[in-house]
């Protein structure tokens, strides 16, 4: 495979119009300059990927308002599709070049930034933050280490010592203050919360390298890759508008009527979709600098940013690879807890780095996936064995479970093209 080209129609048959390209691949169809395709879809997939493209198709005529979707294998990016509109109120298209806001997608950008951190000595998973930050060892935190806090298992998933509004969020300097002052919670091993370990891991940072996360990743990784990724440091027109209704936002319902102060203060200190308002199209949000909550990014950088980690990882020389050592990765991805989250009945699964794993185990060509998913449906992995790595990111949010399959059925469909491509090359 030497790239990407036009797919042909759904049922796999070339497209009508189309020619053969001289390596036997099917090229575009001709047609007027800049028309937009029937079904809305633009982009394209190499070939054997067509019915990722089908999937993505209807999923856009049916659910979608806007997405885009990535996939990378072995360096070289086999699907990269998006559609719909960036922003439902000016009508603007999602193009090429548009970013999406990924929410807790953003944890897995962390992970990766930490991956760098302790590939240069910087930090080290097994070591006490308050090696670090002495402050942080208040009210016996002394023993929470690095990657306690990446893997949600350090005792503060929440802030629960003050009312937070949105407008806090992003004051990483003060919340990091509140959280080091905070006696941790008594809780089961794994409580995760939306927040807090980007404010903690953010401190560290700053504490051992003068930069915040933020400043790492763009000046490590971000830039000399060339990854359209950052914190919503982008103009409005570039970052799709977020939409969602009320069925979304009910599904935060429980949460902040619940009984248990603990998961109010996880899930509604502050809410973070409240009804009526989408808080993250909004300057005091959009624009700011919520570490473990907003990075926005296209979907094909957001891959290939993976497919980055996931190639280092398969290296055997010992040497530092595009953003770590292998050793290193290999470190941040041995899983460390799988237990289900008590606030959200989930099973989760972390790395020691903070990437999040399968929660159940299981075969086949995900097995070793590791990566992110995000609020509202985005999804960000890496199946480092079967040399894949993806990014899906929609900008209209649906509510958790059986609710949202969009990602899932992308994923199936990728599943289903690798098999034949498989038993292809081995007929």
């Amino acid at each position: 495979m030497t790239g990407l080209h036009e797919t042909a129609d759904t049922d796999g048959r070339p497209a009508p119009g189309s020619r053969p390209a001289p390596d036997g691949r099917t090229a575009p169809a001709a047609g007027p300059a800049g028309a937009a395709p029937a079904d809305g879809v633009h982009g394209s997939v190499a070939p054997g990927y067509e019915a990722v493209r089908e999937v993505f198709a209807t999923n856009l005529r049916e659910v979608e308002a806007g997405a885009a979707f990535s996939v990378h294998r072995y360096g070289e990016c086999v699907v990269d599709l998006w559609g719909g509109m960036a922003d439902g109120h000016s009508g603007a298209p999602w193009t090429r070049d548009t970013r999406a806001q990924i929410f807790s997608g953003s944890k897995g950008v962390i992970a990766t930034i930490l991956l760098r951190l302790c590939d240069e000595g910087v930090l080290d998973l097994d070591r006490p933050v308050a090696h670090y930050w002495p402050e942080f060892a208040a009210h016996g935190k002394s023993g929470v280490t690095v990657g306690d806090v990446a893997t949600y298992t350090g005792g503060l998933p929440a802030v629960t010592s003050r009312v937070v509004d949105h407008q806090l969020l992003g004051n990483a300097r003060e919340m990091a203050a509140i959280l080091a002052a905070q006696k941790p919670v008594p809780a089961p091993r794994l409580v995760y919360g939306p927040y807090t370990m980007g404010w903690i891991l953010d401190e560290l940072a700053v504490r051992t390298t003068g930069l915040t996360l933020r400043d790492v990743f763009r000046a490590w990784i971000a830039e000399p890759h060339g990854l359209a990724v950052d914190w919503t440091a982008w103009s409005p027109g570039q970052v799709a508008r977020v939409s969602y209704d009320d069925a979304f936002t009910s599904q935060y319902d429980r949460f902040n009527t619940s009984e248990d102060a603990l998961v109010r203060a996880i899930w509604a200190n502050p809410i973070p979709f409240p009804q009526g308002a989408v808080v993250w199209n909004s300057p005091g949000l959009a624009d700011t600098y919520v570490p473990a909550a907003n990075v926005a990014g296209t979907a094909r950088d957001i891959a290939r940013m993976y497919g980055l980690v996931a190639e280092d990882l398969r290296r055997r020389d010992g040497g530092r690879g595009n953003i770590a050592r292998a050793s290193i990765v290999r470190a941040a991805v041995t899983p460390s807890v799988r237990q289900e989250d008590p606030a959200l009945g989930f099973p989760f699964a972390y790395g020691r780095g903070g990437y999040r794993l399968k929660g159940v185990p299981r075969g086949g060509v995900d097995s070793d996936m590791f990566g992110h998913d995000g609020g509202g449906g985005s999804a960000h992995f890496a199946w480092p064995g079967s040399g894949i790595s993806l990014s899906y990111t929609p900008n209209r949010l649906l509510d958790l479970g059986n609710d949202d399959h969009r990602a899932g059925s992308l994923i199936r469909a990728l599943k289903l093209s690798l098999h034949e491509l498989e038993d292809a090359s081995a007929s």
